[in-house]
This record gives structure tokens, sequence and C-alpha cells, in this order.
């Protein structure tokens, strides 16, 4: 059995979104889960980089090649972690579960939803 999730993947995985959106259109639920998993990896990477960057840097290890293993690094973190989960993925599928199901009672109940936005 093969693991999967965002912590199971290489960071730089340039075909995870294809396969992520081949599954979407299969799954929608799992789709769903995949999306907000990656959501919540990419925002674990801003905030590790956005760490980093207040970090004050003068001396040797300060250079483009030690900023770009950095970054690399920063960014399996931020998959590792995200595979582990930190409840945001979590909440943003609810959230729009929950926004789905309202929005297919409204256009089911006599297209309430178009009225108001006209």
């Amino acid at each position: 059995m093969e693991p999967s999730g965002p912590g199971a993947q290489f960071a730089l995985d340039l075909q995870g979104f294809q396969r992520m959106r081949n599954e979407a259109r299969r799954q929608s639920g799992e789709g769903l889960q995949q999306a907000a998993e990656q959501f919540e990896a990419q925002l674990l990477q801003m905030m590790l980089k956005s760490m980093r960057e207040a970090t004050p840097r003068s001396g040797l290890m300060d250079s483009q090649q030690t900023s770009f293993y950095e970054d690399l690094m920063d960014q399996q973190w931020a998959q590792h972690l995200a595979g582990r989960g930190i409840g945001l993925a979590e909440q943003l599928v609810a959230q729009l579960r929950e926004s789905q199901d309202f929005a297919g009672t409204v256009d089911n109940t006599g297209n309430d939803r178009m009225s108001r936005q006209e």
C-alpha cells in the first residue's frame, strides 16, 4: 500500500496538482479533502518562510546557496507537517461542504439565490 496525502510526497512534485485535479473529477469529496490539505501545506510553507525571513542574518551562512537549500527544506517541512495535519484542512472541508449543502438547498427551493444576486 502506497502512502497518500501531502506529507507522503516530495514538496516539488509538479505532477501532484494534475493527479489531484483528476482525482477531484472522479470523486468530488476526496478531491475537496486533497485541495484543503494542499492549501494547508501552502499556508504552512508561507509561515515557515516568514519566520525564516524574520530571523536576522549575517556571517558565513548568509549566501544564495544557503537560502536556496533552506527554502527547499521549508517546503519539505511544510508538506510533512501538513501530512500530519494542524486542523485547518478539516475545518476548510467542513465549511465548504456546509456551504455546498446550503447552496443546493436554496437552488432546489425556487432559485432564491438568483433573485438575491440581481
